[in-house]
């Protein structure tokens, strides 16, 4: 959500995708997503952004951000849009962002709302309707939409994931220096756990470790664990192959250099365990890898 509230033009260029004309506009503002009604019950958008001519409200945005289906937007979200232009007598539009192409499925559907012709379908931001960029001088020109288009595509382990992850990494050291923590957490934050950190992996040659968002210093907290229990393994296959070698060779078994390395070098530490048990019993190096 933060690209969209940190970038306000970004709604309006997706709807414009859609057919919806953009009026002529010398501001663009982000409001209040707060969309109280008369009942206990306060709505809340993800973001709302509205297009004004000097201070009259032309056009408004509201923006939600779905991973999944939630049967209760149905209900919701035509009293968003309803609140929203009851208090800036504008016209609204509704867009949902969603990475997960079953719940876009469902949230496509028109919302009948009763009354003869009044009906609200959501304008839904996914990879069915946004673009696969692909070109790292189009995504630097586009920096908002590549950055929509790695979220979206890089959900699951796919070849567009990859393309759509890869230009985004390739265009984010591009981009101004201040505007890279922005673009870097949008992405980490709109994908799946496992991939987000598989991605942070591959990002950090391009400095992004310096960056300081609470996501990304999770992400370099988990990396900095993973490395010490990497340490960890790596010392326990060495004491146990070292074992290995003292042991063969305690019992009178010739170990050559071949061998030698050849267990030394071994990191698995179940066939390390499997060797040691055999050592103490066998007449020669050759049974250990028989």
């Amino acid at each position: 959500m933060d690209l969209f509230r940190s970038r306000p033009l970004l709604a309006p260029t997706l709807a414009g995708k859609y057919g919806v004309a953009i009026p002529s506009h010398d501001q663009v503002s982000l409001e209040s997503c707060d969309l109280p009604d008369t009942k206990p019950t306060e709505y809340r958008a993800d973001a709302v952004t509205v297009l004004r001519h000097e201070t009259e409200a032309k056009l408004a945005f509201i923006i939600e951000v779905q991973l999944k289906h939630d049967a209760d937007k149905e209900w919701s979200w035509p009293v968003y849009v309803a609140t929203l232009r009851a208090r800036l007598k504008c016209p609204v539009v509704l867009l949902v962002a969603c990475p997960c192409p079953a719940a876009t499925k469902k949230y496509s559907r028109p919302i009948d709302l009763g009354h003869p012709g009044m009906t609200l379908t959501p304008l839904m931001v996914g990879t069915g309707s946004l673009p696969l960029i692909t070109d790292v001088t189009d995504a630097l020109q586009r920096p908002d939409l590549a950055t929509l288009s790695a979220i979206m595509y890089g959900q699951t382990e796919t070849e567009s994931a990859a393309v759509a992850l890869g230009t985004f990494r390739k265009m984010l050291p591009s981009l101004p220096e201040e505007q890279q923590p922005l673009y870097c957490e949008a992405v980490l934050g709109g994908l799946p756990y496992e991939v987000a950190i598989a991605f942070w992996r591959k990002l950090m040659p391009a400095g992004t470790q310096k960056f300081k968002s609470p996501i990304m210093r999770q992400f370099q907290e988990e990396l900095l664990a993973e490395g010490e229990a990497r340490g960890e393994a790596r010392g326990e296959a060495r004491g146990e192959a070292r074992s290995i070698v003292t042991v063969l060779r305690t019992r009178g078994v010739d170990v050559p250099d071949d061998a030698e390395t050849r267990i030394l070098s071994c990191t698995d530490i179940d066939q390390l365990h499997a060797w040691l048990a055999a050592a103490v019993s066998i007449g020669h190096v050759d049974e250990l890898f028989g």
